[in-house]
């Protein structure tokens, strides 16, 4: 996909009629995909799932981008909840038999930062969705006609080449 397209989608996004609900469904996975490492199968797979699904993108990678920088302070949190879980005596068979099943590894699952990310973004994806669907609601209400009539929106709708691309449909 070229950069043009990119940039369209994402402004579509941000200017479409989305529901509340799509917009806190795609910051809710958006914050669990922020809290993961990116170079895992894990983090791979919840961006096939966001990207399969019907949430908003460009609030999901807003989202992603905007934890991922906050990352360094929220592993603080995840970090030991992950070491927990990977010492647990309990769940060591688990580990082990995971760790020898093909393609698990690649999931990062032993990375503390993994499984307490998942664990720390399970108890939060809730309360992340309700506060992303009033978001949402506000968004509406208020923010995306501003989005619409914004300079940089209005200046890519007006420029030539924005033009000539929509016209082509590709």
């Amino acid at each position: 996909m070229n950069p043009l397209a990119l940039i369209r989608q994402f402004i579509k996004g941000l200017t479409a009629q989305t529901t509340p609900g799509q917009i806190g469904a795609g910051i809710a996975i958006g914050f669990l995909i922020g809290l993961l490492p990116k170079a895992t199968l894990t983090a791979q797979l919840l961006i096939v799932v966001m990207m399969a699904s019907k949430v908003n993108i460009p609030m999901a990678v807003l989202t992603a981008l905007g934890v991922s920088l906050l990352n360094p302070l929220l592993d603080k949190v995840s970090d030991p909840i992950g070491y927990a879980l990977l010492t647990a005596q309990a769940l060591k068979p688990l580990w082990t038999k995971l760790y020898n099943t093909p393609v698990v590894p690649w999931t990062g699952f032993n990375n503390t930062v993994v499984p307490g990310g998942l664990v720390l973004g399970g108890l939060l994806l809730a309360p992340v969705y309700m506060a992303g669907k009033k978001f949402g609601v506000y968004y509406n209400e208020k923010f995306r006609d501003r989005v619409m009539n914004s300079k940089l929106v209005k200046g890519l709708k007006a420029s030539f080449l924005f033009d000539w691309y929509f016209k082509e449909g590709v």
